[in-house]
């Protein structure tokens, strides 16, 4: 009898197999976090630990140093890089941001016709790819081949170049158009869930758009434009096509440009390109 009572009653849990503990819950949930970790840790580590090493090529190995911070953080390239990548990030968030924020506002805001048709053709550089559209625009200005300075020049009958796309308003310029349809829907969204009773009591009151738009509608869209000016920003940051394709021939370079000619020297210089990206980490964060 006290056999069968043994043989009948649960096992301790300490003789229970692990996964025969394990709730299924816990492997849902702990698998994505895990594949989380890997994706971003890894390189992450990866990253930090090249920023510490000398280049290696065939007669030379890699060897343990701290020239590549020093290089990144003391040499006179270092202010001139954060000079412009700051001026280049914070100039492209504001002008997308300005352009976003009235083209939505006129979209949500007003009375404008075809709204429909103004929405959608507000998304388009949003649809075309970042390469094709910074291409566009050095067919469009460059001061050699562009078409609008050929005309311009034919027009007045000079060789003055009356636009060049290779400056920094240039890029600013051209990267705040790309990112201006963001901008564009944040602000949308925004302006969409406001009362409109406000504007209307306002405008009952004798106030005119312009005023509305700026003592009403854009204050109670601030914490909007606030959080879209910091999305701008950091995506102005790590941009990278339009340093590359306009700022590299002239010699502009921000962090991601910088970062592009430090691996494509020879002999590779990996250590100052995980030092820059390592700047650039830190600044978006």
């Amino acid at each position: 009898m006290a056999e069968a009572v043994t043989r009948g009653s649960p096992l301790p849990e300490a003789n229970v197999a692990f996964w025969q503990r394990l709730d299924s819950k816990w492997v849902l949930i702990g698998v994505p976090i895990a594949l989380v970790c890997w994706l971003s840790l890894v390189p992450l580590v990866f990253l930090l630990w090249q920023s510490f090493l000398t280049p290696q090529t065939a007669s030379r190995p890699a060897v343990f140093t701290l020239e590549n911070y020093g290089t990144a953080y003391l040499s006179a390239e270092t202010f001139r890089l954060f000079f412009n990548s700051v001026q280049f990030a914070a100039g492209t968030a504001i002008f997308a941001l300005c352009l976003g924020t009235a083209l939505a506002w006129m979209n949500e805001r007003t009375n404008t016709p075809f709204k429909r048709l103004f929405f959608a053709l507000s998304l388009i550089p949003l649809v075309i790819p970042g390469i094709l559209f910074v291409v566009s625009w050095i067919m469009l200005a460059s001061p050699k081949i562009g078409i609008l300075n050929v005309w311009l020049q034919w027009l007045f009958n000079t060789d003055e170049v009356f636009i060049n796309i290779y400056t920094m308003p240039g890029m600013i310029f051209v990267e705040g158009l790309h990112y201006s349809p963001m901008a564009f829907l944040l602000m949308t969204a925004a302006f969409r869930s406001m009362d409109p009773s406000l504007e209307e009591s306002a405008l009952m009151s004798g106030a005119s758009i312009l005023q509305i738009a700026w003592k009403i509608t854009l204050k109670l869209a601030w914490p909007a434009a606030a959080g879209a000016l910091l999305i701008l920003l950091v995506r102005a940051l790590e941009s990278f096509e339009v340093p590359a394709l306009l700022g590299l021939p002239v010699g502009i370079q921000v962090y991601t440009s910088a970062i592009y000619q430090a691996i494509h020297q020879y002999p590779s210089q990996i250590g100052l390109a995980a030092a820059y990206a390592i700047t650039l980490l830190i600044l978006r964060s």
